[in-house]
């Protein structure tokens, strides 16, 4: 696709204003531009002068319009609201934005373009061959924008390599990168996320590229300063974001597709799995070792085997005769249970398989032009796939749960949902990919082929399965871990990056792949700790379990024919090492729990990149391998073996500490000691930590609350611990607990203060234990205005150390010298 022979719409013949919206006419096209917000503009262009109806499965949520504002001006329209502007040359088509004080962004090189393309012409390795039908689904549109000098690209979802994805070429399609494994040079993989945001000192801005159909970003791969846009599908249609903060942006994006869903307590603490624990005794001797080990555990998952071969919905009587008693007593235990879920349905219908037969006979799987159901090989060998573009399919999907809720399933796993097919059973050779035909209609009265709606179908299962847990269980928030997805699948799922390998460049890819991803609106994001495929080894393990504790989702997940992979596994020494990495991830629970909120109401990331709390520092912006876990903890990961120090650039403008001796760092950057089990980890400045007391898992009440005060002189600080009751919708009523802190800098300390408690819902008892990091030891310290008698000096760790029953009330505790 290198050399473009389009079609021009130019030049504009009329326009007209409508109060949130502009539309022009070409001779043959049409463009449309909406407020959607006072700082999201929308576009899009239809070559055929019809824009494309409403889908009921959009991503994208009704937002009340905002006012725009339309002049023109010598043959120049110009349109703006309070947060963003636009102009659009009328003679040649160029549209470019701007910021309330006028700096462009985002500015055309030309019209949008469009011409028929065929599919040969894509060279992409994982689009089907068949033929789609002629019209708009066979048209291309073409749209070149401007990239400045100074700008970074960001976001783009699920990618290998390097943060920055300036000078690459994107597609957008989901596929199924198993086997081997993915790596470094591959493309496009499980979800497919077409939005990204540009930094460059003092702005940024976001795009996203409203299309489910296959589509792709040149990022200056082919000319340094050109994004070169294309969509097949025959209408341009994408959203612009204001910023002027990545923040802000995420904010908008989020606002737009859905906020992230807050998860349940439970499935923040860890998780351990395997291909497969295929047995009831398996899964119970794991969880008892656990326990025995005095490891913490919340989760254990259930692959592919607990089934009747490989038949969803069921279970394999001889591995699991007693399938409630089982969950009973991992439930006695305090361990949680998540199943996998396939899309791909057994074409069973000699057994009385209930699933097959109630989903023919209602019509919910994806079938051909004369009715003739679609079939591929999967784990079940021959194959049904629901068509979750339908409604009713949806619902009957999300009702199939109920029998594996009734037995007390916690949670569950949607894999193979790309959705992954082949052409014969696994086991014969020359095995080949099936992809579901592109010209196959699906959807209510079959509104859209499967080319338009191929990159949702694992988004579109996880919300069934999200909406029938809803219905199944209403007092407790579902819990869905997805594959595939599309921009949006923050609402419903918790994501995974797939099968990866047990390399030290998968470990090393793992940051900027999750980083990435809270770009794109998906905060709640994990890789499989130790590697899925091959044989990890002690000291990768060992540095995969350190820096997983900060995932956002902390699981262990192996292969079959991969060696065992639990904490116990490599011996005495890195299994300590691995209790102690799960041990802080508990004690982390208050402040990753309070991320979520954060998260659940404006999209925050709780795993993201520099770039997005220092935007204005341009030299962090390239740096994938040190992150920030909120605004306050920063984590600089060991990717290669043998290596015992590493250097960390530390954000200008703050105060940091290091977490584990609790002093400050006096430089801009620090060779920090990185012994095995000892991974970097820095405070920011400001910081009111939030931790809990180790706990065996979340079931059991926090007994003790520590906060970590890290005063920095020029900066006052604040934060808020959020709480309830970690399992159930109550906390949209009012249940919930907040309670506000902060810092106010002193010349030789800080004073802190901490609000009474607001909200309904009541912690249970607890001890709260304050540790106040200072220059020097005070000569005394009060508490609300008395002096206290029973604090300590911690010399090591330069900290006033004081202990209270948390009463919920207001406190003020100042050190005086």
């Amino acid at each position: 696709m290198d050399e473009i022979l389009p079609e021009s719409p130019c030049p504009i013949q009329s326009w007209v204003n409508q109060a949130s919206a502009f539309v022009a006419h070409y001779a043959q096209g049409l463009l449309r531009i909406d407020a959607v917000a006072p700082d999201i503009l929308r576009v899009r262009f239809a070559p055929s002068g019809r824009l494309a109806p409403p889908r009921s499965w959009s991503p994208v949520l009704d937002l009340p319009p905002a006012g725009l504002s339309v002049t023109e001006d010598n043959l120049v329209v110009r349109m703006s609201t309070d947060s963003i502007g636009a102009t659009l040359d009328l003679q040649c088509g160029l549209l470019q934005f701007l910021t309330p004080d006028g700096q462009s962004f985002a500015a055309d090189l030309g019209p949008p373009l469009w011409r028929e393309v065929a599919l040969e012409e894509i060279n992409m390795e994982h689009m089907p061959e068949p033929e789609l039908p002629e019209g708009d689904a066979r048209i291309g549109v073409f749209l070149q924008k401007l990239m400045a000098p100074d700008e970074g690209y960001f976001g783009f979802g699920q990618r290998t390599g390097q943060l920055d994805r300036r000078h690459r070429r994107l597609t957008n399609w989901t596929i199924d990168r198993s086997s081997p494994g993915h790596s470094r040079g591959d493309d496009n993989m499980y979800q497919a996320h077409p939005v990204f945001m540009a930094v460059r000192p003092g702005l940024t801005w976001g795009l996203f590229l409203n299309s489910t159909w296959y589509s792709s970003f040149d990022v200056g791969a082919q000319d340094d300063d050109v994004l070169n846009i294309f969509t097949l599908g025959g209408e341009l249609d994408y959203f612009v974001f204001a910023g002027p903060t990545p923040a802000a942006v995420v904010e908008q994006l989020t606002r737009l597709t859905g906020r992230p869903m807050l998860p349940p307590l439970w499935t923040m603490g860890y998780h351990q799995s395997r291909w497969s624990y295929g047995t009831d005794s398996d899964v119970r001797e794991i969880a008892r070792t656990f326990r025995d080990h005095w490891i913490p555990l919340d989760a254990i998952h259930l692959d592919i085997d607990y089934m009747d071969g490989y038949r969803v919905f069921t279970w394999d009587e001889d591995r699991f005769p007693a399938p409630s008693e089982t969950i009973a007593a991992l439930h006695a235990d305090n361990v949680r249970v998540v199943t996998i879920i396939d899309p791909g349905v057994k074409k069973d219908l000699e057994t009385g398989y209930q699933v097959a037969e109630s989903g023919l006979g209602a019509g919910h799987f994806i079938a051909h032009a004369d009715g003739e159901p679609f079939s591929g090989w999967v784990w079940p060998d021959e194959s049904l796939f629901p068509d979750f573009c339908r409604d009713a399919t949806r619902l009957w999907w999300g009702d199939q749960h109920s029998g594996l809720v009734e037995v007390g399933i916690d949670g569950f796993w949607c894999d193979m949902n790309e959705p992954s097919i082949v052409d014969r059973p696994f086991r014969e050779p020359g095995v080949c990919e099936q992809p579901v035909p592109l010209s196959i209609a699906q959807g209510d009265d079959g509104e859209a082929l499967h080319a338009e709606t191929h990159n949702l179908y694992g988004q579109l299962m996880a919300q069934a399965t999200w909406e029938g847990l809803k219905r199944l269980r209403p007092g407790q928030r579902p819990w869905v871990l997805t594959r595939s997805g599309f921009v949006g699948v923050q609402r419903w799922a918790a994501s995974w990056m797939g099968d990866n390998n047990a390399w030290w460049e998968h470990l090393e890819m793992s940051l900027p792949q999750l980083a990435s991803m809270g770009l794109c609106g998906s905060p709640h994001v994990g890789v499989d700790i130790g590697g899925f495929y091959q044989n990890t080894h002690a000291e990768l393990y060992a540095r995969w379990m350190e820096l997983g504790t900060f995932y956002p989702f902390m699981r262990s997940h192996a292969h079959c024919d991969s060696r065992a992979q639990e904490p116990w596994s490599f011996g005495p020494e890195i299994e300590a090492t691995a209790r102690s990495a799960i041990e802080l991830r508990y004690r982390l629970l208050p402040y990753l729990y309070t991320l979520a909120h954060l998260a659940h109401r404006s999209g925050e990331p709780l795993l993201r990149p520099l770039l997005y709390d220092f935007p204005d520092a341009a030299h962090l912006h390239q740096i994938h391998d040190q992150v920030m876990v909120g605004p306050q903890l920063m984590v600089a990961a060991i990717y290669s073996p043998g290596v015992r120090r590493r250097l960390v650039e530390l954000p200008p403008g703050h105060t940091w500490y290091d977490f584990r001796t609790g002093l400050p760092v006096d430089s801009d950057h620090l060779v920090a000691d990185a012994p095995l089990g000892g991974i970097p980890i820095l405070v920011r400045g400001g910081s009111i930590l939030t931790l809990g007391n180790v706990r065996p898992c979340t079931a059991e009440p926090l007994s003790e609350l520590t906060l970590e005060i890290y005063p920095d002189h020029n900066n006052p600080g604040a934060w808020t611990l959020i709480e309830d009751d970690g399992e159930s919708f109550a906390y949209q009523d009012g249940m919930l607990c907040e309670r506000a802190m902060w810092i106010s800098p002193g010349s030789q300390g800080a004073e802190l203060s901490i609000a009474a408690q607001s909200g309904d819902f009541a912690p249970a008892l607890r001890r709260l234990a304050i540790r106040l990091h200072l220059a020097q030891p005070p000569a005394s310290v009060l508490l609300d205005d008395n002096a206290v008698e029973d604090w300590t000096w911690d010399e090591a760790r330069h900290a006033v150390v004081l202990g209270l029953d948390d009463d919920g009330q207001e406190h003020r505790i100042v050190p005086r010298f």
